[in-house]
């Protein structure tokens, strides 16, 4: 543990030891903090379902400290610059998620081969309702393609109210998913690992169903609250992922 000892003595004075512990514990933090780095951090950011929810993070929280900062008075172009990175990640989302109403039809598709289609029980219920999140799901991915078809000015649909269908449709996933989640937690055991992330999936869709309804004008909720709520569900996703 001494760097440098002395020869003469049978033992490193207090000074030497200090620094031979320190080196070897900033030394044990640096591995660690690179091999976490390599296990989780890159190969988390490699699929794009991980980069869609870390650009969902930050489009919410720009999106609420846009609105913090416009309400405070500050200097237009800081509140203009936080509104394009708002818009510009949300548009990147759609771009990103182009084709994966084609991973939700065969998320589906499986489902329904796997599990008869029946409301015998509770669980055949929560069966029925998983279903259903998927086919919403899918509906709304294909919506939120059009959508972007049209913000990035490739194809235009006139008449078809791409934008209303695809709030429309978020908050039917995300009404189905809540109430799918709690009839799950009534089957699964209390203190579970499963049990803790269906719960807080199940509040996550709780709180993400405000945003389509402030959309459809069912809710006053202003862009801050918005914005914050979308922090802290991109969190809890972002949280679930890693706690798997």
């Amino acid at each position: 543990l001494c760097p440098n000892p002395n020869p003469t003595s049978r033992f490193c004075d207090r000074n030497s030891f200090s620094l031979g512990l320190k080196s070897i514990i900033r030394k044990m933090s640096l591995e660690n903090w690179e091999q976490n780095l390599n296990t989780y951090w890159i190969k988390y950011a490699g699929k794009i379902g991980s980069r869609d929810k870390m650009y969902r993070f930050i489009q919410y929280f720009a999106k609420m400290t846009h609105f913090q900062l416009k309400q405070s008075g500050a200097p237009a172009e800081t509140v203009k610059w936080l509104n394009h990175v708002s818009k510009t990640f949300s548009t990147g989302r759609k771009f990103i998620r182009i084709g994966k109403f084609i991973d939700n039809w065969y998320k589906a598709y499986k489902h329904l081969c796997k599990h008869a289609m029946s409301l015998s029980s509770e669980k055949d219920l929560v069966n029925v309702l998983t279903l259903m999140s998927y086919v919403a799901d899918m509906i709304f991915y294909l919506w939120d393609a059009l959508v972007w078809a049209e913000a990035a000015k490739i194809w235009a649909f006139p008449g078809m109210k791409c934008k209303l269908r695809r709030t429309q449709w978020n908050m039917y996933r995300y009404s189905i998913k809540a109430l799918k989640d709690f009839l799950k937690l009534r089957t699964l055991k209390a203190g579970t690992v499963e049990y803790y992330s269906t719960r807080r999936i199940m509040c996550k869709s709780m709180i993400d169903v405000c945003n389509p309804l402030q959309g459809l004008g069912y809710n006053d909720l202003n862009a801050g609250q918005i914005g914050a709520m979308g922090v802290l569900t991109s969190c809890i996703s972002i949280y679930d992922d890693f706690n798997k």
